[in-house]
Order: C-alpha cells, then sequence, then structure tokens
C-alpha cells in the first residue's frame, strides 16, 4: 500500500534539472534565506538537496532563476516566484510541493 501511495504523489513528470532558486522560510519571525538549486523539478514541485534540510510542513517562498533563449522579445533570464510547503525531508535534502499560484518576470542577476 504505501508504494502506491508514493507513485501516486508522484504521478508529475519529473526532470533531473538544476535550477537556481531561492528559498525564503515565512513562518513568523523566522525569514532565513537559502541559495540552492534543484535535484529534480517538475511542475508540482522540486527536491532541493541541502545539508539541514527545513522540516517537514515549514511554508517556504521560492523564486526559481531559469535561463530562456528561445523565446523571442523575451529577457534572456526569468524568475518564477511562488509559495510551497515542505512535504518530505532526508538526510540529502527536502522536497517541497508548489503553490498554485505564481508569477513570472524578468530577473536580473
Amino acid at each position: 500500500m504505501e508504494g502506491k501511495v508514493e507513485s501516486e504523489k508522484r504521478h508529475l513528470e519529473r526532470f533531473s534539472l538544476k535550477v537556481l532558486a531561492t528559498v525564503q522560510t515565512v513562518s513568523a519571525g523566522a525569514g532565513k534565506v537559502f541559495d540552492l538549486s534543484t535535484q529534480d523539478i517538475s511542475s508540482g514541485g522540486a527536491f532541493f538537496p541541502m545539508e539541514v534540510p527545513l522540516p517537514t510542513g515549514e511554508k517556504v517562498k521560492i523564486t526559481l532563476y531559469l535561463s530562456i533563449s528561445a523565446i523571442r522579445d523575451f529577457p534572456s533570464k526569468a524568475k518564477i516566484t511562488t509559495e510551497g510547503q515542505v512535504v518530505r525531508s532526508t538526510t540529502h535534502g527536502m522536497a517541497v510541493a508548489f503553490g498554485r499560484h505564481y508569477t513570472m518576470s524578468p530577473a536580473t542577476m
């Protein structure tokens, strides 16, 4: 049964892709900021390798930084900002589920 639940959680296609990101805690008074990169990513979330991952349930603000060269008349770099929640923490990092709402805008990196 446990394997079935795990496979249902991963119904979105994952890509082994390193995307630069800033992850910020949003709990009252904390506001810790981490500069990370993804290990893999899907439209529903990402895994972030880190030595001391945030605890399961922690709410975060995520900014993903993308290089875009295929879209004409769009800056070569963009950022996607969304909220999320840590859904799994391991000794190797954390899995974060993305929120439904996001913004995309030009980025200066």
